[in-house]
């Protein structure tokens, strides 16, 4: 599990729309039409997580869905938690 610098955090924040740092950890509030949305792309996600076998903090309310990335536990941001939510704004429709 590679940790990476604040630069390099800094630079990946960057080129994902939406998520920024909180503590040690990488959060998005989403905003879906429906709150079926919001569970469809949670099940996207999962089978992601369950690849990776990494999973995120999530909190649902109605259409927004608050995604953290990163436990309490951990002492800094790693690549994978970078690597996650790469593949959350794919599910999402995102290109990188």
């Amino acid at each position: 599990m590679s940790s990476l610098t604040t630069d390099q955090v800094a630079l990946q924040l960057e080129r994902l729309q939406g998520w920024t740092l909180d503590g040690n950890s990488i959060i998005k509030t989403y905003e879906f039409a429906s709150f079926a949305d919001v569970i469809a792309f949670i099940v996207r996600v999962a089978f992601y997580c369950e690849e990776l076998e990494y999973y995120p903090t999530w909190e649902n309310t109605g259409t927004l869905l608050k995604v953290r990335i990163g436990g309490f536990d951990q002492y800094e941001v790693h690549g994978r938690d970078i690597q996650l939510a790469k593949r959350m704004e794919m599910a999402n429709g995102v290109i990188f």
